[in-house]
């Protein structure tokens, strides 16, 4: 696999219409694969009560890889990837960055594992790699705001920002001072709403997505962190309870100083030192953006959500509990594989494509069901002790 710089990098991180080549690809994959590959091994056993979460993964990552190509094409004939990315709010939707980042990531991932496996060959299926890498390229272009593809060549490194100038500002001056019950009131309604979030995603971080920091002009910077929960009925296991929510998708926007350090990784989850940030928080919001805008809560506000959550959360865990661990492990495998539903919607497409999961994968969740041997599968491809990173060559 050749590693060298590509001929003309401007044009494969800022031209939408550029047909990068293949060594282009490679050279970009080898080093997004691997940070990935660090960061997987930061947190190398993925662990749930509720969910198998290696046979899910396994699953929902092979599903991807035969499915994803074709709903690309169905989205795109409609509606171009970057236009997608322009309708509405780069924040507070199903189309956010983590969603994007995960697109190339899942793909590529079940394409290693079906290599494992042995049920794929590495030079198959290039036309199928191509349509997925390039959605993700001009989607990428069209949502981030710091003219790179990955946030290892963001400056500063390991950052995204997705904002244009006018959102931040707004944000930026709905921003409240805090203080002692302003911090105690955003730090619960972030605890609560993350819990149920993880829940409603099997345990995944799927619905979490950091964005920062965003210089604010003062030694200060802004941190992004969005949570989406299903309004849209994408998930089944919701019926029932997502209609008792007040809102559905949130963004808590928190101003910190230099002191802090926030760091971005390859999917959109943020690190900070020190680890307990929110003590050195300076102003803090909580925003909806169900009807197409950012709209800040009040206290009371957050009050009534609060407790709604609390509701939504004990029902779904009571309805997960009563299901199957084969019933829980389909679910987890639906919610990795639906991430295009909402490009889908935005698209005006979403009845056309079959949203069933594939007989082929699910007729493997007896082969995939020991934990230990679907832990042992992924870190042979997550992990992977002969090449650098997650991804081999695109051949």
């Amino acid at each position: 696999m050749t590693t060298q710089q590509p001929v003309d990098e401007k044009r494969l991180y800022l031209d939408p219409d550029y047909e990068p080549s293949i060594d282009e690809w490679n050279w970009l994959f080898q080093r997004i694969g691997a940070a990935y590959k660090y960061e997987l091994s930061r947190r190398t056993v993925f662990e749930s009560e509720l969910f198998g979460m290696n046979t899910y993964i396994i699953m929902a990552h092979l599903e991807d890889y035969l499915r994803m190509p074709e709903r690309m094409r169905t989205i795109e004939s409609h509606m171009s990837a970057q236009n997608v990315v322009r309708q509405g709010l780069p924040i507070g939707t199903k189309k956010n960055f983590i969603c994007t980042v995960a697109m190339p990531l899942h793909y590529l991932a079940g394409r290693e594992l079906f290599i494992d496996l042995g049920e794929l060959d590495r030079s198959s299926d290039l036309d199928a790699h191509l349509t997925v890498l390039n959605f993700w390229r001009r989607a990428t272009i069209a949502l981030r705001q710091d003219n790179v593809l990955a946030n290892i060549d963001a400056e500063p490194k390991h950052s995204a920002r997705v904002l244009d100038d006018s959102t931040l500002s707004q944000i930026q001056g709905e921003l409240l001072p805090v203080d002692d019950e302003i911090l105690l009131g955003v730090r619960r309604f972030g605890a609560q709403l993350m819990g149920y979030c993880f829940l409603e995603n099997c345990d995944s971080r799927m619905a979490v997505c950091d964005t920062g920091p965003y210089p604010m002009g003062d030694g200060r910077f802004l941190s992004l962190r969005e949570l989406t929960t299903d309004g849209a009925g994408d998930f089944p296991w919701l019926d029932g309870i997502r209609d008792g929510l007040p809102y559905h998708n949130f963004v808590i926007g928190y101003a910190l100083p230099p002191s802090v350090e926030m760091e971005n990784n390859i999917w959109g989850t943020a690190w900070f030192k020190p680890t307990d940030y929110l003590k050195n928080v300076t102003g803090a919001r909580v925003f909806v953006t169900d009807n197409g805008k950012l709209q800040a809560l009040n206290s009371d506000e957050l009050t009534t959500v609060v407790k709604a959550l609390r509701r939504a959360h004990k029902e779904l865990y009571a309805r997960f509990s009563q299901m199957s661990s084969r019933e829980r492990t389909i679910c987890a495998t639906q919610m990795y594989a639906w991430k295009l539903k909402s490009w889908a919607r935005a698209a005006g497409c979403y009845d056309e494509i079959d949203w069933e999961l594939s007989s082929r994968v699910v007729g493997m969740y007896d082969r995939l069901a020991d934990d230990a041997d679907a832990l042992a599968l992924l870190g042979n491809v997550f992990v992977p002790s002969h090449r650098d990173g997650v991804f081999g060559p695109l051949e």
